[in-house]
């Protein structure tokens, strides 16, 4: 029972009947879809609103409203000296990030420290996918692969496939 491996047993006659699989026989309406798209933008938006008190109370509490006090309306006027010096200290930051990132991508953007993933028999792929010999022979060696699908999702074919480096 503890053992790892896929949940759908090896001798199954559907694969179809695996939870993960849906196909619906029909298509959705586009104008389905496209209510159900507004309805769950909606929905997010009305969480994102929900969150607002919490922002503004972190923000408070980071001390972004007596920023703004001290800034602006202690004197009601703009202080053009804070907002220079502001202005500085982001052009400094935005130049310390980007040297940053250019140190890093100089110093290891040359290695590829990625293994080569292993090798995977092509009766494993076949067996666990339900696959003729040949197709899980190409699925095993290639990196990048479009598969012809039946109705029941197993693969029937090989559109195109891009093999591994090393491997032609």
């Amino acid at each position: 029972m503890d053992q790892p491996g896929s949940r759908l047993p090896m001798n199954a006659q559907n694969p179809v009947e695996h939870p993960f699989i849906y196909r619906p026989e029909t298509r959705v309406p586009t104008a389905t879809r496209t209510l159900h798209g507004a309805i769950t933008l909606v929905a997010w938006m009305i969480y994102a609103y929900l969150w607002l008190p919490v922002l503004t109370a972190i923000a408070w509490y980071l001390g972004v409203r007596t920023a703004f006090v001290e800034i602006y309306v202690r004197n009601n006027r703009i202080d053009n000296g804070v907002f220079l010096a502001i202005g500085v200290m982001a052009l400094i930051a935005i130049a310390l990030l980007v040297g940053w990132a250019e140190y890093n991508r100089r110093k290891f953007g040359r290695h590829d420290r990625r293994g080569a993933p292993r090798q995977v028999d092509a009766y494993d792929v076949g067996d666990s996918m339900f696959a003729p010999l040949e197709v899980s022979q190409r699925l095993s060696r290639a990196k990048l692969i479009r598969l012809e699908m039946s109705h029941d999702a197993r693969p029937l074919g090989v559109h195109h496939d891009a093999p591994m480096p090393g491997q032609l």
